[in-house]
């Protein structure tokens, strides 16, 4: 009771009772359309399978038993907050612990409270009090105490679990209004007539977001529990929409203003605008279901992403940049090998060049690429003066494999050839190999070797085939 001065006896009488569930169907209606069009588009999906309507379904009742303690001011929550727990997405364990040692408690039993209520939907078994008090335990387990105003202001009192109130509940609404609820005298009576509501014949028949509407108005109108009677009110309501399409009603926090309008509409004799807005959360329920649905055919998108990153790591574990570096490493070797190989004195009349070079022809086989970098690979030139003058140059490329294993080669190629070169006629031609592993995590020792002896041989056929240009030179 928000205000302990107010006459309990005047607002025991002011009471107003809940209507029959005759006159809540004869002024109330459901838009069966939209209804159908939303189960259709859900049932339509043939292709699902039940593991992914699970987890979808899933979802939803993650999502309305987080925001149930929030609609009551138990926690804050936001958008983002209710997403990453209702979809379990990275370390929501920790932004749950992050609101304080009490929500995650409060959740979990109002989590469980919900599959009480599936379990209790798919036994399709008429409502009774029991349950209904059992509803009560399971969403207010972690609860131990509730406030109560006295005439020394607020205290804790503890909360008793499954019974009804032995003291009355009346609140002060938002307009600083008090409201009253079924006094305590009353209520077992009121509890009595509500499951007899729900057991009719008409009850039964009734669309499903009609029961849900009423069960739910008919539980806070009673307030028949000393606290929790929202959660329960709202965990009751999705037993009907449980039972029709397997999913419970999701009610955010987010909701709360229109919600309350609507709960005060009723209570002024307006139970419409009450059953649009259950049908509108139920109808927010289908299509966030459908949406988890749609996503869980898909990849996420960390896995997504995962999949796109392993594009470029290579069977044998390389990245692709690791690929690069190799082949950079393997040409800046072969450049200081060439250089290393050019014979050299201050009275020599031969002029040699070996720079990288960024050229990209010829194009690689389906089974390697070309460097990502500027540098893919390198010109070596040899020029003798007047009156033997000749010219010889060659340029080669790397290719590196796409998706390299140890054993894979980076392959330097011969792109072109000039100036009457006949020692090498045939363009791309695999002029020297070295495997992966020969390269990375360093040159072997082996492949030291191997470099410096091809860049002997390469040099020697260079000036070889020099000195014949520069004698046809001095005969001309």
């Amino acid at each position: 009771m928000s205000n302990p001065e107010t006459n309990i006896h005047v607002l025991d009488s002011a009471y107003k009772p809940f209507p029959t569930f005759a006159e809540w169907a004869s002024r109330t209606t459901v838009e069966t359309a939209r209804w159908e069009r939303y189960n259709t588009s859900l049932k339509a999906r043939s292709d699902l399978s039940p593991d992914v309507l699970r987890r979808a379904r899933e979802i939803a009742k993650r999502a309305a038993a987080l925001d149930t303690g929030a609609l009551e001011g138990l926690y804050e929550v936001d958008r983002g907050f209710t997403y990453t727990v209702a979809f379990e997405t990275a370390a929501w364990e920790v932004e749950l612990a992050k609101k304080g040692e009490s929500v995650r408690p409060l959740f979990d039993a109002q989590l469980h409270a919900y599959g009480y209520v599936l379990d209790l939907a798919t036994k399709a078994e008429p409502i009774t009090e029991a349950a209904i008090r059992v509803l009560h335990e399971e969403v207010c387990r972690a609860q131990s105490t509730y406030r109560v105003m006295t005439a020394v202001g607020p205290q804790e009192q503890p909360l008793p679990k499954g019974r009804y109130k032995v003291l009355p509940n009346h609140v002060r609404t938002r307009d600083g209004l008090d409201h009253s609820y079924a006094p305590v005298d009353v209520t077992p009576a009121e509890m009595a007539r509500l499951v007899g509501e729900m057991r009719s014949v008409e009850f039964l028949a009734a669309h499903p977001v009609i029961q849900a509407a009423y069960a739910h108005y008919g539980l806070v109108v009673i307030h028949p529990f000393a606290d929790g009677n929202g959660r329960v009110a709202r965990a009751l309501a999705s037993a009907f929409t449980y039972r029709a399409i397997s999913m419970p009603i999701v009610i955010l926090s987010g909701h709360k203003e229109a919600y309350l309008d609507a709960l005060e509409g009723a209570d002024g004799g307006d139970f419409q605008p009450f059953v649009d807005f259950m049908l509108a959360r139920t109808l927010d329920t289908i299509s966030l279901v459908h949406e988890s649905v749609l996503g869980g055919l898909s990849p996420t998108p960390e896995e997504g992403a995962a999949e796109i990153n392993g594009l470029f790591v290579t069977r044998g574990g390389f990245s692709q940049d690791q690929v690069d570096a190799a082949g950079a490493e393997l040409n800046q070797a072969l450049i200081r090998g060439l250089k290393t190989a050019i014979p050299t004195s201050e009275h020599s009349k031969l002029e040699g060049i070996i720079v990288p070079i960024s050229n990209t022809e010829p194009n690689p086989d389906s089974t390697h690429r070309l460097p990502l970098a500027e540098e893919k690979g390198f010109h070596i030139q040899f020029e003798t003066p007047a009156p033997a003058h000749a010219l010889l140059h060659r340029q080669y490329v790397l290719w590196l494999p796409k998706d390299a294993g140890g054993d894979d080669d980076i392959q330097v190629v011969l792109a072109a050839s000039g100036t009457e070169d006949a020692s090498y006629a045939r363009n791309a031609e695999v002029a020297f190999s070295a495997r992966m592993d020969e390269v990375i995590p360093s040159i072997s020792d082996v492949l030291q070797i191997r470099i410096g002896l091809f860049a002997e041989r390469l040099v020697g056929e260079m000036l070889n085939g020099l000195k014949h240009l520069a004698k046809k030179a001095l005969r001309g």
